[in-house]
């Protein structure tokens, strides 16, 4: 008997010291592991070289970074965050993009220029990491773009005060996305006003066993490895455009659209996204330059009229989104309201107003599908359309750069 514990003893230990031992190769190998197994992981970021405390208070993506993307039928964001499933891919031409972060994550070529003709400040729709040519992308001589994925105006109000103000542009356009910049910057204060950074966030409440590579790594082949059940899912719905349309949207953007004029000019979310452009707007007007604010529409904002009334119904159903405050009705009732809000905002602080919606309703109503099919955000048909809005608009308003 004993000699049978014994030896169980030495197996156990031995197991230890082999998990234990693959753990110190795993942690050391981590940047190089499968995004799949590592990237919910709370030392992922700063791990694969973001920096989520700065100097200036907004995170940072790394440094000199080589990015890469293979974008693909299967690419997109939907396949993740709704039921939307990759056997639902819609054909489209794949591609491989490149490029380079400079020194503070961004996509601008360095060195930077001491002054610059026009800035660009937004969040992923402008970053753009899986576009070829951004909308940004030679507009001018000299510019530079300071856009991360995730942001909202508060924190790109970081980025214009530390990289932008001090280089007097003559043009900062604040892209605004209709879908979740509101909501970002919210975020962004309250972290602000308790004091904690991203950095704390991505450590709060987390326990050993989520540190551990082999934990997670077992967790995934469990993951791939057990049989998928059908699930009916309610994602494509088709858009009555000409040719109809395969749409799917994102549902924590949803509730946005149901909310009316009254209601979002008393939330704290536009009070504060307010206040920053108002404030970027008098930086830079006090350095003889001009601030743009350019509305970007989410993507069910610009089909939702396509969609007939059983289509919206199973959206609302589906997504379990509160009925008490949010319904077909409510969202027919208020679908421009976000948009005519920031309007206002925009004219209140006296600054230019570029509102996308019509471009892009337009391209829509002549056939063509500004969004990835599977994916929030524009293809590059969409950063196109953006990208000749804009320059009309530029030549139009004599906005000099």
């Amino acid at each position: 008997m004993r000699d049978i514990l014994a030896i169980a003893v030495r197996a156990f230990l031995l197991l230890l010291l082999t998990v234990f031992s693959l753990e110190v190769v795993l942690q050391i190998a981590y940047p190089s592991l499968p995004r799949d197994v590592i990237d919910g992981m709370p030392q992922y970021l700063e791990r694969t070289g973001h920096r989520l405390a700065t100097e200036h208070g907004a995170r940072e993506f790394p440094a000199g970074e080589i990015v890469e993307y293979d974008v693909t039928p299967l690419s997109g964001d939907l396949f993740k965050i709704s039921c939307l499933s990759p056997a639902d891919a819609q054909p489209m031409d794949s591609y491989r993009l490149s490029f380079k972060r400079d020194g503070h994550g961004f996509r601008n070529e360095e060195p930077w220029p001491d002054n610059v003709d026009l800035v660009v400040l937004g969040d992923s729709f402008t970053a753009a990491e899986h576009i070829q040519q951004p909308f940004w992308q030679g507009l001018s001589e000299s510019n530079l773009v300071f856009a991360a994925p995730g942001t909202g105006t508060l924190e790109q109000q970081r980025y214009f005060n530390a990289f932008a103000l001090p280089r007097q542009p003559k043009l900062t356009l604040v892209a605004f996305f209709a879908g979740n910049d509101l909501r970002d910057s919210l975020g962004f204060a309250q972290r602000q006003r308790q004091g904690l950074t991203r950095q704390d966030l991505t450590h709060q409440g987390k326990n050993p066993l989520d540190y551990a590579v082999t934990f997670h790594l077992l967790r995934y082949l469990a993951k791939v490895t057990t049989p998928v059940e059908n699930v009916t899912c309610h994602y494509p719905l088709w858009a009555q455009t000409d040719p109809p349309t395969p749409v799917a949207f994102y549902s924590r953007f949803l509730p946005l659209l149901a909310m009316d004029r009254e209601s979002l000019i008393a939330s704290e979310m536009i009070q504060l996204t307010q206040t920053s452009i108002s404030e970027m707007a008098r930086a830079t007007q006090s350095k003889g330059g001009q601030l743009i604010l350019m509305y970007i529409p989410q993507k069910a904002e610009l089909y939702w009229d396509y969609l007939d009334d059983a289509s919206k119904e199973t959206i609302i159903a589906a997504e379990s989104l509160d009925h008490s405050l949010i319904g077909r009705e409510t969202i027919d009732a208020n679908l421009s309201a976000q948009r005519d809000v920031m309007q206002e905002l925009a004219n209140e602080i006296g600054v230019s107003f570029l509102d996308l919606t019509a471009p892009l309703a337009a391209a829509i109503r002549a056939g063509q599908a500004p969004y990835f099919f599977a994916d929030t955000h524009w293809n590059q048909d969409g950063h196109n359309i953006a990208r000749n809005a804009l320059l009309d608009f530029l030549n139009q308003s004599n906005l000099d750069m």
